[in-house]
């Protein structure tokens, strides 16, 4: 997964690799460092990028409600994964499932979640991002509504299933929509917020599954919960603008104007917010210049860094979180904990990946730490994480290495593929490739889900 320097300078800058660079110039007229190397800021001009971007002050509480709202979508994953792990024993009991029965009511989600990432891109290409995040949040609400009120365990997963198209548009939309609105500067974090939001929702519904426990019909409660944050959600989107880049794509440069404003501190020179509007939408439009691709060329235009970047969204569930927080309650369980027990577990299980999740998205702008490393230490510590656990599954020597193997798991991935798989898809592919990238990306992802949650 090594990138070059300077290929992963443009991704970090948001400017476009898809396009062979020119002949390089004679000389470097400006070097600086990335990660202690070198990098010519000339790559910028041969990518087309101009190097007029002033320095400016940002609208936080502008830019923060917008992206805050947005990432209320990844919440809604983060809470999903969370409730359904506190549900599944008491669904199981109650519908009398056979252990395939419990894996297709947990795994189907996410192979509705492919489907859900498939239209996610045509709805954001075609309607807008907010228009998309307003049909993921209604389908999430009726969703939640659905599985809660099943007579039967063969309604339950039609009404799973109709959730998870809902959860597959949040996945791929929301990180879509943060990281065309955010500065560059603030790309990298803002990015990963969708990370951090799913971590805010996995402990909110531990939290959640501990305090309804034992109430009579406990699980619908547990399921029904789901629509709060995802009325929520449609209710805030309401109030959010659309995309800059999607306006200026669909010939609404006016509004897709007064957007970037908004972006700018109003205590801002008139001199510098006008140079700023101009070359943000400059840059937007040096992505897509009137390009329309097919999906034929997004897998054949770049081949090294198609494979790259659907390869971290492979990995990301392939490493098994997924199943580690679906089945959390379930397993722990079958090793003797006891149900109140087990869903405390858990509840310290989604604040670690929570408090990981922060440092990694406030550590990965820094230029001595950048996106490799912590890749690289948290990948580490999912090795350790998950060998633990296989030793104490093989072995049956009680909970105590299950537990311990499952925190250290879940701290590396937070610290590493959790926030960082969606912020280096939405980095390396700019322009019209960004879309269809990140939503084939989100299929393999979810597939990878599937079949790890599904065995």
């Amino acid at each position: 997964t090594k990138l070059s320097e300077s290929r992963t300078r443009q991704m970090a800058d948001g400017s476009s690799i898809n396009k062979p660079a020119p002949a390089p110039p004679s000389k470097v007229t400006d070097v600086k460092k990335l990660d202690g190397v070198s990098y010519d800021h000339s790559d910028e001009a041969k990518g087309g990028r101009s190097n007029s971007m002033p320095e400016f002050r940002i609208s936080y509480p502008f830019l923060l409600s917008c992206v805050g709202t947005a990432a209320l979508g990844s919440l809604l994953l983060g809470y999903d994964l969370g409730i359904i792990s506190g549900a599944i024993v008491p669904i199981k009991n109650e519908f009398n499932l056979s252990g395939l029965e419990v894996e297709m009511l947990t795994s189907s989600i996410t192979l509705a979640s492919i489907l859900g990432s498939f239209i996610a891109g045509i709805v954001a290409d075609k309607f807008g991002r907010k228009k998309g995040l307003l049909s993921a949040a209604a389908i999430f609400f009726a969703g939640s509504i659905g599985m809660a009120s099943s007579p039967s365990f063969s309604v339950l997963l039609i009404w799973r299933c109709f959730t998870g198209i809902g959860v597959g548009m949040g996945l791929v939309i929301c990180p879509m929509y943060c990281a065309e609105l955010s500065p560059r500067r603030l790309r990298g974090m803002v990015t990963s917020s969708n990370e951090m939001f799913i971590n805010v929702g996995i402990p909110l519904a531990f939290l959640v599954n501990l305090m309804l426990a034992g109430l009579p019909n406990d699980w619908r409660w547990m399921l029904v919960s789901g629509s709060i944050p995802a009325l929520g959600l449609f209710t805030t989107t309401c109030f959010l603008p659309e995309s800059p880049r999607w306006l200026l794509k669909s010939s609404r440069a006016d509004e897709a104007k007064e957007t970037v404003e908004l972006l700018v501190h109003k205590d801002e020179s008139p001199s510098v917010r006008q140079q700023v509007v101009a070359q943000t939408l400059a840059d937007m439009r040096q992505d897509f210049a009137g390009e329309q691709i097919t999906w034929s060329q997004l897998f054949s235009d770049d081949k090294r860094k198609f494979a790259i970047g659907m390869t971290f969204s492979f990995f990301q569930q392939i490493i098994g979180t997924d199943g580690i927080l679906f089945y959390a309650v379930y397993t722990l369980q079958e090793f003797g904990v006891s149900s109140r027990d087990a869903l405390v577990i858990t509840l310290i299980m989604g604040i670690i990946k929570l408090l990981t999740t922060v440092l990694s998205s406030v550590i990965v702008d820094y230029p001595k730490v950048g996106r490799r490393k912590p890749l690289m230490v948290g990948g580490f510590i999912c090795f350790l994480g998950n060998l633990s656990v296989a030793i104490a599954a093989i072995f049956s020597n009680g909970a105590g290495g299950l537990i311990f193997g499952a925190l250290t798991f879940i701290g590396g991935f937070g610290l590493s593929y959790g926030p960082l798989c969606w912020l280096i898809l939405a980095e390396m592919f700019s322009g019209p490739y960004r879309s269809k990238a990140l939503s084939f990306g989100s299929v393999i992802n979810r597939l990878t889900s599937f079949a790890v949650t599904a065995s």
